[in-house]
């Protein structure tokens, strides 16, 4: 765990994520949890040895990772720490109220952690005990965390202001140096707009990253910026021209070569599936706007 600002630690080497804790006066917030289960008690465990109490844990997406994560509190009393999310991540959540859906996640949990979820009785997912619309404030002697509700990465983002700091904590709506996650993306012209809004609030100089370098100055996200206006462009042209997948696959190479070349094929892999999520985007808006009635 690295402090990368009085206070604020980053923990990075549960890959690919930077989780993130905020120490303050009437104890620790902890910005996400590993999806793993035991990852995450250990997480929570290292953090309560830092900072003794814990107050919150906020959800900074509903990604699937999000999602399992909360698997992992709700069998043990010593997790029970109130979780902080956005309403549409709480709806996400309510998705398991039903049991096909429940059963799927954790079918999926236990292909993916089987030592975990076997130590796990009766594992069940979490629903977040505070949820919001728009913004909410969590208010300590010497910290006023502000989390507002965004257009981001995904479903249920939010970004959290630590006000009069000059950071932000901006989960996988801001990435640095790894690709930026599109494949769940619900709406790229809105998160490209959210990261047009983040380079002019002019109080913010330092972002925490949700994956990639743990904190890089605001200026540094116009490459992100900039790629994410070639996806969107290269997206339209793939989704008029149709056909099959050889030009999505060879777009996807030439994109991996220009901005990710060191990555190799994981960043390849990954751009065809923001690409097809954006594919998708396209003949929807496309479609919707076709059954609109004419002026």
């Amino acid at each position: 765990m690295k402090e990368v600002a009085h206070g604020l630690f980053v923990e990075s080497s549960v890959a690919p994520y930077n989780l993130v804790l905020i120490r303050t006066a009437r104890g620790g917030v902890l910005v996400d949890l590993p999806p793993n289960p035991m990852h995450a008690l250990d997480w929570i465990a290292q953090a309560r040895t830092l900072v003794g109490q814990l107050r919150a844990i906020i959800l900074t997406d509903a990604r699937r990772e999000r999602q399992s994560s909360t698997v992992m509190g709700a069998q043990q009393e010593a997790t029970k720490v109130p979780i902080i999310a956005t309403a549409a991540t709480r709806r996400a959540l309510q998705a398991f109220d039903e049991e096909r859906a429940r059963r799927e996640l954790l079918d999926e949990l236990a292909q993916a952690f089987p030592d975990a979820m076997a130590a796990c009785e009766n594992p069940l997912p979490r629903k977040p005990e505070f949820a919001f619309d728009d913004a909410i404030t969590l208010y300590a002697p010497d910290r006023v965390l502000q989390l507002y509700a965004i257009h981001g990465a995904a479903l249920g983002s939010l970004w959290i202001e630590v006000k009069g700091e000059g950071l932000l904590i901006a989960g996988d709506t801001v990435v640095a140096d790894v690709v930026p996650l599109m494949d769940t993306t619900p709406d790229s012209k809105a998160w490209l707009n959210t990261m047009t809004t983040l380079s002019h609030r002019h109080e913010v100089r330092e972002i925490v990253a949700g994956r990639g370098l743990p904190m890089i100055p605001v200026g540094e996200i116009e490459p992100q910026r900039e790629f994410m206006r070639v996806m969107r462009r290269a997206a339209r042209t793939l989704a008029h021209k149709g056909g099959g997948t050889l030009g999505l696959v060879q777009t996807a190479q030439e994109l991996g070569q220009t901005f990710y070349n060191r990555l190799g094929q994981k960043a390849v892999k990954q751009i065809r599936a923001g690409l097809e999520n954006l594919i998708a985007e396209v003949r929807r808006q496309e479609a919707a706007d076709s059954d609109s009635p004419g002026d």
